[in-house]
């Protein structure tokens, strides 16, 4: 249950920092601001932002590891009768 918890927060997390790494490299390759290409700025954001969101899903993926088992491998979770004998 906890697992779901932190997937409340991260989740939005990970789609802020997604939004940030796509629009600054929208504006790198499209800028509205001529002063924006030409800085080292945007394409740090773009970095930062892009190092943050595959952190991020890494984390995901462990949180969500059980429902990927199920789901993909057809791998179905034990009860908790079974784990405790």
């Amino acid at each position: 249950m906890a697992a779901v918890k932190l997937l409340k927060i991260l989740n939005p997390i990970m789609f802020i920092t997604f939004l940030t790494a796509a629009a600054a490299v929208t504006l790198y390759k499209y800028p509205v601001i001529t002063a924006l290409h030409e800085s080292h700025v945007v394409y740090k954001i773009h970095e930062i932002a892009g190092i943050i969101f595959i952190l991020l899903s890494i984390l995901h993926i462990i949180l969500n590891w059980n429902w990927i088992k199920s789901q993909i491998f057809g791998i179905k979770p034990q009860s908790k009768k079974a784990k405790k004998k």
